[in-house]
């Protein structure tokens, strides 16, 4: 992944003293946002009043020389074993360095709290659905709404970059 140089430069930032081993919050901005897929198979849509199943995956990976985080999410509609549709988003968020010091362990571990996972992956989320809705105008899907996720509920564990 490559960034221009004006997003590798932030402004310096005055970061508050933190007392615990591990910060909380995390200074960050949009690298960049990729729709790595997007399909629509209304062929599959015989039925227009069949129940769709929503299937949605989050993915975290971390990029360590470039202090960026990228956030994968990937939605598929279906009804039973046909797809309607398929979408997967990457949102990049570049870190500032000094929250990468306040959430790397004393062994060197880049670890990033699940506060800071829900709020990416819920960045990434609201990205997509407007992208969806913006995909499916005039089609069979245009009037299905991707329903909302709460992260928090999901996403229980830190994640730690290698």
């Amino acid at each position: 992944m490559s960034l221009s140089p004006r997003l590798q430069n932030f402004p310096p930032l005055k970061m508050p003293h933190k007392t615990l081993k591990i910060m909380k919050d995390v200074m960050y901005r949009y690298a960049k946002m990729e729709l790595e897929q997007f399909a629509i198979f209304e062929e599959n849509m015989k039925d227009e009043h069949a129940e769709i199943q929503v299937q949605t995956e989050a993915q975290f990976k971390y990029d360590k020389p470039q202090n960026v985080l990228c956030s994968k999410i990937a939605v598929t509609f279906s009804i039973g074993e046909s797809p309607l549709m398929r979408a997967v988003i990457d949102s990049y968020f570049l870190i500032h360095p000094d929250s990468i010091r306040g959430i790397t362990d004393s062994e060197g571990h880049i670890i990033f709290p699940t506060n800071v996972l829900v709020q990416f992956a819920s960045l990434n989320y609201g990205s997509l659905r407007g992208i969806i809705h913006l995909k499916t105008l005039g089609t069979k899907l245009s009037g299905y709404i991707l329903p909302p996720i709460f992260f928090n509920d999901i996403i229980t564990k830190e994640y730690i970059a290698e």
